[in-house]
């Protein structure tokens, strides 16, 4: 494979299999913690981790249908993915709505596609699967992520509590008309 301008190898897309969940479930627990992992108790984001990305939650969720994680690979290594697939968010949504629960890169990747385009991808199944708008919840205060969602036209629709254990984050909800 021909390298990128950074020297590294280029970055691959494909949808996970079962055989990706233990792998995902590291990479899925590194990036929350390493971007948010500082904001809670040790216990508190322990619980959290073990509630959320362990490696048979994985493996399940990527065997449910209707349900969507597209990785980003460099080589055989995760360097990004996304998962989207029914609305769960707590706000009343008319349509056919479909939620991005999540959208992580690696810090090595940060600032070269990798979100656009996993983004991009998330656009066009969410139409493929006929989806009217598309939803997702981000931090009151990631203003990065906020900066990236409002490019592609996402706008606030009301807030919501994201449980890290016993803390409870404000949430801003998200819509994009598709």
């Amino acid at each position: 494979m021909p390298l990128d301008n950074r020297g590294a190898e280029p970055v691959a897309y494909r949808d996970a299999v079962v055989q990706d969940a233990p792998a995902l479930a590291a990479f899925a627990a590194r990036t929350f913690t390493e971007t948010f992992g500082h904001l809670y108790p040790p216990e508190d984001l322990a619980a959290f981790l073990a509630a959320k990305y362990g490696a048979e939650i994985q493996a399940r969720e990527i065997a449910t249908p209707g349900m969507r994680y597209e990785l980003a690979l460099r080589g055989e290594e995760i360097v990004g993915y996304c998962q989207l697939g029914p609305y769960e968010l707590p706000i009343a949504a008319a349509g056919t709505p479909f939620e991005i629960h999540r959208l992580y890169v690696d810090a090595s990747v940060k600032g070269a596609g990798v979100a656009q385009t996993l983004m991009q991808h998330a656009l066009a199944w969410a139409r493929e699967q006929g989806a009217d708008s598309l939803w997702l919840s981000v931090w009151e205060n990631n203003a990065r992520a906020q900066a990236f969602y409002k490019r592609y036209g996402f706008t606030h629709m009301g807030e919501h509590k994201f449980m890290v254990g016993r803390v409870a984050d404000r949430d801003f909800v998200w819509r994009l008309g598709l």
